[in-house]
């Protein structure tokens, strides 16, 4: 379980800092699905490993609702983004 907290504290790591490297708002944007990806791995490695009797679909549900959320906020930001720079 420590290993699957690494590494979903790594991919968090590294989201974070790709938004607060890249100056383009666009290309910042590419580090919201890491971020969330890191979370989601949190949340399916304490459902498997965590859940002792119970059913392990939680985590799971909730690391698809977050997948299903990166792709809306990037898909947000890139037309955000779009918008502002065809003025």
């Amino acid at each position: 379980m420590v290993a699957v907290l690494f590494v979903a504290a790594g991919l968090a790591a590294i989201g974070v800092f790709v938004v607060a490297w890249r100056r383009d708002a666009s290309a910042a944007l590419a580090g919201i699905p890491l971020i969330l990806g890191g979370a989601g791995i949190a949340f399916v490695g304490i459902a498997r490993f965590a859940a002792a009797g119970t059913p392990h679909l939680l985590g799971q549900e909730v690391a698809v609702l977050l997948a299903v959320a990166a792709t809306a906020l990037v898909a947000l930001g890139l037309g955000i983004a779009g918008r502002e720079g065809a003025r």
